[in-house]
């Protein structure tokens, strides 16, 4: 989970869904409590509407020289203290040194966690918890024709060949195609689809 890779730097994520920073804000000090046996201290704690996140917190929250701060929906750089912190939420990109993880949504409780223009994650909430996505084979199969023909190729032999091959219709290759898009898997210009390697 794209969370426990970040829970020994600073970072920054950025987004404007309330509730989707609240769970990220919970998840990761679940996680960074079990992984590193730390007390969480919440800046701004009085920002959180509870019922946007009615289940029960696993961690200690206790604000003392070894806790581990988070600050939840800072407005502005005044709010962060000199002191190290963990995580920051907010819907502001923020000039401070951390990894900055832009939260944006593709569809319906599907989001995906961006660093750099790259997806690191798809994710969706299900009562209280981040649980990522992974791409089902259809997907991947899209991808690996896409490989098979060089890297880069026409749409619409990509759309005859992946139709025929997994045995669905243009339709939906193509919101397959426009969905592999939005995650920075492919790129579409003037009918040429090239695979995006990272």
């Amino acid at each position: 989970m794209f969370l426990e890779n970040i829970i020994d730097n600073s970072s920054l994520i950025i987004s404007y869904y309330y509730s989707v920073n609240l769970t990220i804000l919970m998840n990761f000090a679940s996680i960074l409590h079990k992984k590193r046996n730390k007390n969480i201290c919440i800046a701004n704690y009085g920002k959180i509407k509870w019922e946007f996140y009615p289940y029960e917190i696993d961690f200690p929250i206790r604000c003392d020289e070894n806790s581990a701060l988070l600050i939840f929906e800072a407005e502005s750089e005044k709010e962060i203290p000199d002191k190290k912190f963990s995580l920051i939420t907010s819907y502001k990109n923020l000039k401070i040194d951390a990894i900055k993880i832009k939260i944006d949504k593709t569809s319906n409780n599907l989001y995906k966690a961006i660093v750099k223009d790259n997806v690191i994650s798809l994710f969706k909430i299900n009562e209280g918890k981040i649980i990522e996505e992974r791409l089902d084979n259809t997907y991947t199969e899209i991808l690996n024709i896409i490989n098979d023909l060089g890297g880069t190729c026409d749409l619409k032999d990509l759309l005859n060949i992946s139709s025929k091959k997994l045995n669905t219709t243009k339709e939906e290759i193509k919101e397959k195609l426009l969905f592999l898009k939005e995650i920075n898997k492919i790129e579409i210009d003037k009918n040429k689809v090239t695979k995006i390697t990272q």
